[in-house]
């Protein structure tokens, strides 16, 4: 007669990357956590009035939580917050590129996957986006570092098709082969290789070998932030075989901030 496992309870850090509610009153929480990798488990009654644990599992919020594991959805409980990244909820463009990281770094995790090193760069990454100026930097850093602790780096030296080191000149991008084309060297047949100028070859090389700080301070123009963001973009559809939800609500939230920086800089001429 075989016994039965005793369900095991253990506390770990986590980051909320979604929410879903569930029943009547229980939500299913989804946090990417350092050493258990992607954990997903039912916060019992957290959308009743008054919940003691609900305030505390809202997305994007660094949390410590108990955890009681079942052969389904865990249980959670006991849960409190370890920063909630308040600021990032007062500004639109950042909430909506953290939203973007977070779910980058779920879709990265597997359960039971222990990644520390993915867990610290999420952690910085929120941290960095409370207060920087340079948000779109902030995101491609989290895209190449990602892309990096996951064994997918982009081959930024050598020509993928050819193996030849690259001369200094504008060349093409293959998320397919994983990283720089030579111009004369174009694969038969593959017709999504992007365009990626030298001064966005330059950025990309210093994206992979800065550290936070250095890749916030980046100064990049709008074509080769364009660039970047297309070519890194690429290269992660390419490893998840598939695109991110956030993306289409951080591009409209983008796309307004342009318009509307647009429309300011067009009334400061017309008083001058």
């Amino acid at each position: 007669m075989t016994s039965k496992r005793r369900p095991v309870t253990y506390t770990t850090d986590g980051v909320v990357v979604r929410t879903s509610n569930f029943g009547e009153a229980d939500r299913i929480i989804t946090l990417v956590t350092p050493i258990h990798g992607l954990v997903r488990g039912v916060a019992k009654a957290a959308r009743k009035p008054g919940s003691k644990i609900g305030g505390h599992l809202d997305l994007l919020k660094h949390v410590s939580v108990s955890v009681r594991e079942t052969r389904t959805l865990h249980g959670l409980s006991e849960a409190s917050t370890v920063n909630g990244y308040r600021s990032l909820r007062d500004d639109l463009d950042k909430f909506s590129r953290a939203s973007y990281v977070s779910e980058m770094a779920e879709r990265f995790s597997v359960e039971n996957g222990a990644n520390q090193p993915l867990f610290r760069l999420l952690l910085d990454v929120l941290q960095a986006l409370e207060s920087t100026k340079n948000p779109e930097m902030v995101a491609r850093f989290f895209e190449m570092r990602l892309l990096q602790l996951s064994g997918f780096a982009p081959e930024l030296s050598r020509c993928v098709e050819t193996g030849v080191e690259l001369e200094p000149a504008n060349h093409l991008y293959s998320a397919e082969r994983g990283g720089l084309v030579n111009n004369d060297a174009k694969p038969i047949g593959e017709t999504a290789l992007l365009p990626a100028s030298l001064n966005t070859i330059k950025l990309l090389r210093f994206l992979a070998r800065s550290n936070l700080e250095q890749a916030e301070a980046m100064k990049a123009g709008e074509d080769e932030n364009r660039q970047l963001s297309r070519i890194l973009r690429a290269q992660i559809h390419q490893v998840l075989d598939r695109g991110l939800r956030s993306e289409a609500f951080m591009d409209e939230v983008r796309s307004r901030q342009y318009k509307k920086d647009a429309t300011g800089e067009q009334e400061t001429r017309s008083q001058a």
